[in-house]
């Protein structure tokens, strides 16, 4: 038998991280004295002490730790590492592209640039759109389910052998931003009515493009709403994108363009 401090030792744990791991029933002692409280650990521990720490290291929250301790598969463990191989892939890029985007801004400000000038090179047209049917479905979502309901819209296309005339659209009809339950409308133009259309109004609209990720479609927004009011219109009805490309068809996020309407009329005077 190993003392805890000799097992805590051994394994480069601390005696307060083993009581812990001993509470959320991660890793627990081999014998505790009833009238002591005294923890002892046993040699075969070393090794399932020794797994939990690298799991650690290779980024495994102790949530994920406890499932593989219980499943002990090594098929399931492969998946699992490859998940995390994966995950840990998505986020160097994430940071990757992080950096980037400040060596850009330290660069203009060490030119006197504003680094919030790009906004300005957001190209802003007024063009009249013509109206036109959509297959929809609209429903309070988060914003990462916009694909599972564009999908079913592509779903009941293809069962029903709708003719798909354009790129996916989300309509907004929240008065408010929330990432995880915004009113929206997810649509697909489609070239004849049938039982799932209506109609979406055409008229005159403000359109900004948005190329790269979703994430930047906030500065483009800012640039259409910016050209509404220096102009004279305001909203006539919720705007709403069309995803010209998107994870369907690009792999990169940098590829994505996305066109963003702006349903509008003139301000009254």
């Amino acid at each position: 038998m190993l003392s805890i401090g000799e097992f805590s030792r051994i394994c480069g744990v601390t005696t307060r991280t083993l009581r812990y791991y001993d509470k959320i029933n991660l890793i627990k002692p081999a014998h505790i004295e009833l009238e002591s409280g005294y923890r002892s650990y046993v040699l075969g521990q070393l090794r399932e002490m020794l797994f939990i720490n690298r799991l650690k290291s290779d980024d495994f929250s102790l949530e994920e730790i406890a499932i593989l301790l219980s499943v002990r598969d090594n098929d399931y463990l492969m998946q699992q590492i490859c998940r995390k191989k994966q995950e840990l892939h998505d986020k160097a890029e994430h940071y990757k592209n992080l950096e980037a985007s400040l060596e850009f801004d330290l660069a203009n400000l060490q030119k006197g640039v504003d680094i919030m000038s790009f906004i300005d090179d957001i190209e802003v047209q007024l063009i009249e759109t013509p109206a036109q049917y959509i297959l929809h479905s609209r429903q309070t979502m988060g914003i990462d389910d916009y694909g599972k309901y564009i999908g079913k819209l592509f779903g009941i296309a293809a069962k029903e052998k709708y003719q798909v005339s354009g790129a996916p659209i989300s309509i907004y009809h929240a008065k408010e931003f929330d990432p995880q339950a915004n009113d929206t409308e997810v649509a697909l133009p489609v070239a004849a009515p049938n039982r799932y259309t209506r109609i979406l109004a055409g008229g005159l609209c403000v359109t900004t493009i948005c190329k790269g990720p979703y994430a930047k479609l906030s500065e483009a927004y800012c640039k259409g709403i910016e050209w509404l009011q220096q102009n004279g219109y305001t909203l006539a009805a919720p705007p709403y994108e069309q995803y010209q490309t998107g994870p369907d068809t690009e792999k990169s996020p940098d590829n994505f363009v996305t066109q963003i309407y702006f349903p509008v009329k003139q301000a009254k005077v």
